[in-house]
């Protein structure tokens, strides 16, 4: 298994949904961190498993919430790149690859 990174955008989208979720409703945030928690898990122990995306990045949605997690397999990590909510612009985040 890979160890898991991020940018440091795709870690404020992460934060920011959560605050957003707790607002809409107490723990609610909560369950949107663990259900992102388990996508990491598993696209630890299986990155191939995620869909190819533009420039070789592979993404992985989310059951439960409308967000895919778009990541860059390394070779000695795995890279989120955004957590990325399934309404925003298309391939906002390519900019983060540069």
């Amino acid at each position: 298994m890979k160890r898991v990174t991020s940018h440091r955008l795709a870690g404020r989208e992460l934060i920011d949904s959560a605050l957003y979720y707790d607002q809409r409703r107490a723990g609610l945030g909560e369950e949107f961190l663990s259900e992102v928690e388990t996508v990491l898990e598993f696209i630890r122990a299986q990155p191939e498993a995620g869909r190819p995306e533009r420039h070789a990045t592979r993404s992985y949605p989310t059951k439960r919430f409308p967000f895919r997690i778009v990541y860059d397999i390394q070779p000695d990590r795995l890279w989120i790149v955004a957590v990325a909510h399934l309404s925003r612009r298309p391939g906002y985040w390519t900019r983060r690859l540069e």
